[in-house]
């Protein structure tokens, strides 16, 4: 699918739509607990992902209205071929999940053509070396084979990704013997916080000591009742939307675990005008003359896009830093961002860890290509806003934020989908 956004004000209401980080993990929990009752969980592409391997573990799955029924399995005794499709938190738990079967046999764990391409060598290592068996390439990429019995003890992992060590805190507290899990480095700290929290809500117990997590052996999840919040990522572009062209109230706004709610702080770094109202869960967001920032971007790889196009609009320079995790997303991000904003004439040029943009631009036209990432074509086709942009594979939106377009033109912008 092709969008073209064209020049025009936005201005009403919108609903933030369910985090998706919180979902991938509350279905995970709720598969691995004897009931839970999931409400208002994002239904995408990726989590649609999610509730497959869940099911293929032996999960009971019922949905009714906008809540999810579901029973879990009291064993891993799973096998055979997993697709994951395009979620990398999905396959990457899964590996820890699976690390735990009792089947003889191996399970296959692959996806598309993008998720083939994304790296897991430190988490498989880190399987290995607590008892399981895994195969792949030298980087470990999908397809990976991996068969149980994960056994638990002491590891240590610099990880290039928190979906790693999200992974092992999913798979450990289920493993025969205690375990410490060591953490060099990582990035993205907020996504393990909501992995705990996660956790903590099933009664499953993690002590954290810096960056030591001491893991009890054969606990069991009780994950009972759980409402997704709702997902800061996917507000910042309703937030991006009104500070461009107009004025956007967004609701279920509330407060938690992740660090993408930053957007709110940056956006007033930037001098855009945008409340917050906390106890209400609204935020609103206005036209604003933007300027330029330094963001480090260690905990927010996520938000960058959406950083990246308000930068193109600000006065003076935008540096973002700490970024280099971005590489191993689902597609280069960085060099994605800079290819897109060179086609619309933005000045912008990747460093070693980011990149740097020369913004004050105030009419965009040309053609931007999402690349297959969700992340670039919801943000990038913001830009049609003050211009005409047309944007190349935009249905992959659906991984994240399947209605994006529908909500856009409800609040009064010009965009035709081809």
């Amino acid at each position: 699918m092709e969008v073209i956004v064209r020049k025009s004000e936005v201005e009403g209401e919108a609903k933030a739509p369910p985090s998706k980080s919180y979902t991938h993990r509350a279905f995970i929990a709720a598969s691995l607990s004897p009931l839970c009752r999931i409400s208002t969980p994002l239904i995408s592409a990726d989590t649609l992902a999610t509730l497959g391997g869940c099911r293929k573990i032996g999960a009971d799955v019922v949905r009714k209205d906008s809540e999810w029924l579901m029973r879990g399995v009291d064993e891993i005794n799973s096998s055979g071929y997993f697709n994951f499709e395009n979620s990398g938190t999905t396959l990457r738990i899964f590996t820890g999940i699976l690390s735990l079967s009792t089947s003889p046999f191996f399970s296959v764990l692959d996806g598309d053509s993008s998720l083939r391409k994304r790296p897991n060598r430190e988490l498989a290592l880190a399987l290995r070396e607590l008892g399981a068996e895994v195969y792949g390439d030298e980087d470990f990429r999908a397809p990976i084979k991996i068969r149980g019995v994960l056994r638990g003890g002491e590891v240590e992992m610099e990880a290039a990704s928190s979906q790693f060590i999200s992974s092992l805190l999913f798979s450990l507290p289920m493993a025969k013997q205690n375990s410490v899990l060591r953490v060099k480095r990582v990035k993205s700290q907020p996504y393990i916080n909501i992995t705990l929290d996660v956790l903590e809500s099933s009664g499953v117990r993690v002590e954290r000591d810096g960056n030591e997590y001491h893991i009890s052996g054969e606990q069991r999840f009780r994950l009972r009742k759980y409402a997704i919040p709702a997902d800061f990522s996917s507000a910042s572009y309703l937030i991006a939307a009104g500070l461009l062209a107009g004025e956007v109230r967004i609701t279920n706004v509330f407060d938690s675990e992740q660090g993408d709610k930053r957007i709110i702080e940056i956006c007033r770094e930037m001098s855009g005008d945008i409340r917050w109202d906390r106890s209400r869960g609204v935020v609103v967001a206005k036209k604003s003359e933007l300027e330029g920032v330094e963001i480090d971007a260690a905990d927010i790889p996520d938000l960058v896009p959406t950083i990246s196009i308000l930068a193109a609009t600000a006065k003076g320079e935008t540096r973002i830093y700490n970024a280099e995790h971005l590489r191993i997303k689902e597609i280069d991000r960085i060099e994605g961002i800079v290819r897109n904003l060179k086609s619309l004439n933005v000045q912008a040029k990747a460093t070693a860890d980011g990149l740097i943009i020369k913004g004050g631009k105030r009419v965009f036209k040309g053609t931007v290509n999402s690349f297959g990432d969700h992340r670039m074509a919801l943000a990038f086709s913001l830009l049609g806003l003050l211009g005409e942009v047309r944007c190349v594979n935009a249905g992959a939106v659906s991984v994240s934020f399947p209605g994006f377009f529908d909500i856009l033109k409800a609040l009064g912008a010009d965009v035709v989908k081809l």
